[in-house]
This record gives structure tokens, sequence and C-alpha cells, in this order.
């Protein structure tokens, strides 16, 4: 039975199903649409001046996730917690943990801003980048992780706002900095803006780095107008605020498995992109175009993932397991719609998605075509799961079983993904094709490891609720 109070998402826990789960999600889907479409501009801008530079940006994003990571486990915690009091009607505790979890995203920022910036290099030669690769991604990530700061900020506030489901006004945010990025892009990046001839500052590399860091930043003052505005009913009091340290590490405990989930699989990801790298920069130029093309057409499934954290959490929080089920089954029937007619653009567009990023059948980039197109059937078979794996994420976050996230996240690289490209590589002659099949493997099985999590109930029937 559903409690009175003012402060309780009522379409969260008593409208149809299937409108409130579009109405928390399509904001989402739009937000994850907005950021994939970013980084997708961001990288054909950097590919208009070579292809080493367009593999940079793609080799270094596993380290800067690693340090994102970090506050995202916070982050989803957060998320889940303040979901689950304001299902109990505990507005008070929902409001203290809000401004607990602003304060150690600020405070982790800060610490970790400058160390991250002043490790980049150090990063970039322990993941085997030498010569010209080396230095634009060095230079790269030095920028990206200075503005870590307002990366974390903002993940802080987003918690807030992603709890009460909120997801329009985090969705408006992300289209303002989302289109101030592109618009930065080619002015940081050209000596002259190629659409209308403006003259630019022709930094390169570096220039895409710091119109990522400004949008960042402008992101953070939005999403504060935002706390403070009347759209939030969770205030963050700054004021007379009693500092918790209790509070503090409940938020470290609860997000800890899913921060080690996510770092772990940026390490992952970090050792795969150094083996992606050891094929050469053909093969790296080809799995960060098509893993690019990959994200941006899985936006919608991710979103629907992402939108079962507060909708399961406030549901179990006010202990509504019947709509819990519904809610469940409806984002199942909608990952497996939008997921695979995802695939199918994928397929159906291939050739013209690639070409955007100056690649030809023809000439010096026919290899990295050719790799492109070897891995692109691999890419769209392996859509459905992608979706699949955010859906049990989303669902056990929310339940308060982030470790069942993290298991699933560690499982898909350490235990799966790179032993199985080892294994080839010791075993097989297959070149790259041993990165394809064990990218598409291991998010396969790591899925049915998720369907033996979810059947065995423990998230539904023992939530980890917090009172």
């Amino acid at each position: 039975m559903v409690k009175k109070d003012k402060h309780l998402n009522r379409d969260l826990l008593a409208g149809p199903i299937f409108p409130v789960l579009f109405s928390v999600s399509i904001p989402l889907m739009l937000n994850n649409l907005i950021a994939s479409f970013y980084n997708l501009a961001d990288g054909l801008w950097v590919a208009q001046l070579s292809m080493v530079q367009f593999s940079a940006t793609s080799f270094v994003w596993p380290p800067h996730y690693l340090f994102v990571s970090l506050g995202m486990g916070v982050s989803i915690a957060a998320t889940a917690i303040i979901a689950q009091l304001l299902g109990q009607n505990e507005h008070e505790k929902a409001e203290s943990y809000a401004t607990h979890v602003v304060l150690f995203c600020v405070t982790l920022g800060v610490l970790l801003s400058g160390v991250g910036s002043s490790l980049a290099p150090s990063i970039v030669r322990w993941m085997g980048a030498t010569g010209e690769l080396a230095s634009l991604a060095s230079a790269y990530l030095s920028i990206l992780l200075l503005g870590y700061f307002f990366d974390l900020t903002y993940l802080g506030f987003n918690s807030i706002l992603s709890a009460q489901g909120k997801t329009k006004v985090t969705m408006i945010i992300s289209i303002i900095s989302s289109l101030l990025n592109v618009v930065l892009d080619p002015l940081f990046i050209f000596d002259y803006e190629p659409v209308f001839g403006l003259r630019g500052l022709g930094m390169g590399i570096a220039g895409a780095a710091w119109a990522t860091v400004i949008a960042q930043a402008v992101r953070v003052i939005l999403a504060l107008a935002a706390i403070r505005s009347r759209a939030n009913d969770v205030r963050v009091r700054f004021r007379g605020v009693r500092l918790q340290w209790q509070k503090c590490l409940e938020l470290v405990r609860v997000g800890f498995p899913t921060a080690l989930g996510q770092s772990s699989a940026a390490l992952g990801f970090t050792m795969l992109n150094s083996v992606v790298a050891g094929y050469g920069t053909p093969t790296l130029g080809a799995y960060a175009a098509v893993n690019r093309i990959n994200g941006f057409l899985t936006t919608a499934t991710m979103g629907v993932g992402g939108a079962m954290t507060p909708i399961i959490g406030q549901n179990l929080g006010a202990e509504e397991k019947n709509r819990v089920k519904k809610f469940v089954r409806a984002a199942f029937i909608v990952s497996t719609v939008l997921s695979v007619s995802g695939a199918l653009l994928q397929w159906i567009l291939r050739y013209p998605l690639l070409s955007l990023f100056k690649l030809s059948s023809h000439g010096e980039e026919q290899l990295v075509w050719q790799l492109a197109m070897d891995y692109m059937p691999f890419s769209v078979l392996m859509t459905p799961f992608v979706g699949y794996f955010g859906l049990f994420a989303g669902i056990f976050s929310g339940s308060g079983y982030q470790k069942y996230a993290a298991m699933m996240s560690i499982g898909r690289l350490w235990v799966l993904r790179l032993p199985l490209i080892y294994l080839f590589q010791r075993f097989t002659n297959m070149g790259p094709e041993a990165i394809w099949i064990a990218m598409t493997a291991s998010t396969v099985l790591i899925d049915l490891f998720g369907v033996v999590l979810f059947c065995r109930g423990k998230w539904f029937n023992e939530p980890k609720i917090k009172h």
C-alpha cells in the first residue's frame, strides 16, 4: 500500500506500468543518445585529422572511465538509497544522504583531479603506447583528468535527481552541455572551423579535450541550478549540516560493489585496449569506430536499464512487489524490441556509418575498413545482449544488490573476455578475429549468469532496503 506523502513520486508508485517506464526511461534514452552523439561527433571531428589521433581518443577512454567509475559507484548507491528512503516516506533522511553524497563527490573530485592528470603519461606508457600514439594519448588524457572534478560533482547532483525519477531534468542538462561540446569541438580542434570557415584555435586533439572539460563545467552549473530549483524535492542543505561519517561510510559500503565492478571493468578495458593496440593501429581504429557506432545504437536499451534503478528502489521501499514484477516484465519486452531494432539498423547502415570516419574500401584506409567490416557482424549479434546486461544491472542495483551487477561486470571482462583472448592467441592463428569472438561470447555468457542470479530471486525476496 502506497503511503501518502507529498515527496513521493506517485507516478513511480501508482502510475500505469508502461507509461511510467517510458516516462522515466525515455529521458534517459535521449540523455544517453545525446552523450553518444557527442562521443560519435567528437570522434568524427578528430578522425578528420588522422587515424592515429582518432585512435588515441579511444585508446585512453578506459583509464579515464576508471577514474569516473569511482564516482559512479557512489552515485548509483546514492540513487538506490535515496529512492528507497523516499519510498518509505523518510524524506529528512533522504535529504541528509543527498547532502552527504554531494560533499563526498566534491571532496573526492578535488583530491583525484590533480593526481590523475599528473599520472596520465605514466598510465599511457603502462598501456604499451609508444611514439605518436603515446604523445597524443597522454595530452588528451591529462586534460580530461584535470576536469575529473566536474565529472564527479555532476554525478553527485545527478544521483539526487535520478532517485526522484526526474530524468527529464538531467536530459535537458545533457542536451545543453553536449550541444555546447559539439559546437566547441571544431572551434578548438581546427585552425578553421570546417562548416562555416570560422577561425579556430587549431589545438588538435588537445582542443577536443578542452572542449569536453568546458562542457562538463557548464553541466555542473546547470545541475546545481536544478538542485536549487522547484523541480527538486530533495534539498541539499549545507547550512547547519552535521557531517555524519557513518553516512559517508554507508555510501562507500553500498557503492563499493558498483565501484569495484565499474573500475574492474575499466581496468579490464584498459588491458583490452592494450591487447588491441598490439595488433596495430588499423585494428585499434576499426575497433574504436565500430564500438562508437554500437554505443550510439544501444543508448535506448541502456536508458531502460538505468530507469529500473529508481523504479525498483522506490517500489521495493514501498513494498509494492507486484508492481516490481510488472515493471520487470515490461522492461524486458521494451529492451528486446529496442535492441533488436538497433542491431538491424547497425547492419543495414554499416556502410554509410563507417564512411563517416573517413574509412573506405580503397587507399590507405582499406585495411581499417576491412577489419571494421569483419568486426561488424559480431557487434550486431552482441547488441541485444548488451541491452540485457544493462537491464540486469539496473534491477540488481535498485534492490540493493549492487554486488550482483559488479559480479557481472567483473566476470564479463576478467573471467571471460580477457582469458578467451589469451587462449585464442595462445592456441590459434585467428588474429584480430579472436577479439571479436571473445567480446561477443563473453557478453552472451555473462547474461546467462545474470539470468541465474535473477531467477534465484534473492534480489526480489530479500531486498536490501535502507531504513
